[in-house]
């Protein structure tokens, strides 16, 4: 009891304890994953789409195992930026890494604006029964980002209080969903062909899926921000990861039990919706309670990953390899001009641009950045003090996955591939060929 009370205790004002660091990583994961992403992983995996989030999951939960260990040995909350840069003698690659992620989080904050703007809008039907015009959705996305900017703006605590409510309530909602829509099923649950779509299935979709466990290593990012951070991160991290498992695999199994693959592929972003109100407890207010539930994951997806991603462009920033201006804090340390250009370019993507491309985008570049973050604290497994089994899997199954998802969208998607790589090949040009860097002190003023 001793040392659960004091991993609540607070020693200095606003940082964030643990129930802040849970909601945040849950946040931070469990956002469009379910929601959006759903639909697709069913039609590669089928009835096994549990398993692919299982195994997604597990290979997580190692990842996370290396990020701990490099974030605590190195005391930094650079993330995979700082990895690199201490294994590397070359500044341009470190940066280059540093560019995708940034991109990538633009890509995946802009996806939660435009489902939060889709949500709203399938609310207002669903509830009012006011259909209106879909030329609000981009006008609604833009303003979600512009309200979470002002939030993160005003400090740490107000963010974190935000997260513990919203995410909370989010957990008992999904949890209570997935237990109804298993209880009351009309028929038996344990004989659902799992591989209906073949055996090999649940690789397929572990693959296309990963990208919905990417949030949790936003937590590095506020290293600085969290109370008795050695101890509370590594289990705030852990049993944040381990909710998302179980929320993903309940829910997901809920959900083959009420429609086919292709149904859910059919309802696509509100396709949840859908398989809830197939409960015969629930029906059409299960279907608005799902739709409520994606507006406060989506919106609580925003929140944590421009609170994490706003201090990884400082850092960056202040190592010379983002433009110095996303280097500035103000005199409460919070990174002003990182805020509120990330938000305005999530917000550009969000009203104007097509999302499926920078999403799937989003997947390869978090693939790659865990893939980098299990080699490098396999290679400094001494240093860090490292059991090398953990990063060896991690390894392991990111790498198998990134060729996985490339061939998914040869088959599938070859003008979205062209665009992945399109945006690998700008990076690297703008980065090797035009920018010239140096570190430098970070600017504070008031």
């Amino acid at each position: 009891m001793g040392f659960l009370r004091s991993l609540f205790r607070r020693s200095r004002q606003g940082t964030l304890g643990l129930p802040e660091v849970v909601a945040m990583g849950i946040g931070g994961m469990v956002s469009g994953g379910i929601y959006a992403v759903l639909g697709v992983a069913m039609s590669q995996a089928g009835n096994a789409v549990p398993i692919s989030y299982l195994v997604a999951g597990l290979i997580t939960l190692v990842t996370a195992y290396s990020y701990l260990q490099l974030t605590l040995h190195f005391g930094e909350r650079g993330g995979v930026f700082s990895f690199v840069e201490h294994v590397t003698d070359s500044p341009s690659v470190a940066a280059y890494v540093g560019w995708v992620l940034v991109v990538g989080y633009v890509g995946v904050m802009a996806m939660y604006a435009f489902a939060f703007g889709a949500y709203t809008l399938t609310a207002a039907r669903a509830i009012a029964g006011v259909a209106l015009p879909q030329l609000l959705r981009p006008v609604i996305s833009v303003l979600i980002v512009a309200a979470f900017v002002g939030l993160n703006l005003q400090g740490v605590e107000e963010t974190g209080l935000f997260e513990d409510i919203a995410v909370y309530i989010k957990i008992v909602i999904l949890l209570s969903l997935a237990t109804l829509g298993i209880v009351f099923y009309d028929g038996n649950p344990v004989a659902i062909d799992f591989f209906d779509a073949g055996i090999v299935s649940p690789i397929t979709g572990f693959a296309i899926i990963f990208v919905s466990y990417e949030g949790f290593q936003l937590l590095v990012y506020d290293y600085e921000e969290i109370e008795d951070v050695e101890r509370v991160l590594p289990l705030g991290m852990y049993v944040s990861i381990c909710i998302a498992i179980l929320i993903y695999v309940s829910v997901s199994f809920m959900a083959t039990l009420h429609l086919t693959p292709e149904q859910l592929v059919a309802h696509e972003e509100v396709a949840l919706a859908e398989a809830v109100a197939g409960i015969p407890v629930l029906g059409a207010a299960g279907f608005v309670l799902v739709v409520l539930s994606a507006m406060k994951s989506t919106s609580s997806g925003i929140n944590a990953t421009l609170f994490g991603t706003s201090r990884l462009v400082h850092e960056i920033a202040t190592e010379g390899a983002l433009p110095r201006l996303f280097s500035f804090r103000n005199r409460e340390g919070i990174p002003v001009y990182s805020l509120v250009i990330m938000g305005g370019l999530t917000a550009a993507f969000a009203a104007l641009g097509s999302l499926k491309q920078i999403t799937e985008f989003g997947s390869v570049a978090f693939l790659a950045s865990f893939a980098i973050t299990n080699y490098t604290n396999l290679r400094l497994a001494d240093e860090t003090g490292s059991n090398r089994v953990f990063p060896a899997l991690g390894l392991l199954g990111t790498t198998v996955a990134i060729p996985i998802v490339l061939y998914h969208l040869y088959r599938t998607d070859v003008e979205i591939l062209l665009w992945i790589v399109g945006i690998f090949v700008a990076l690297f040009l703008l980065e090797f060929l035009y920018l010239e860097r140096s570190s430098f002190e970070p600017e504070v003023g008031g």
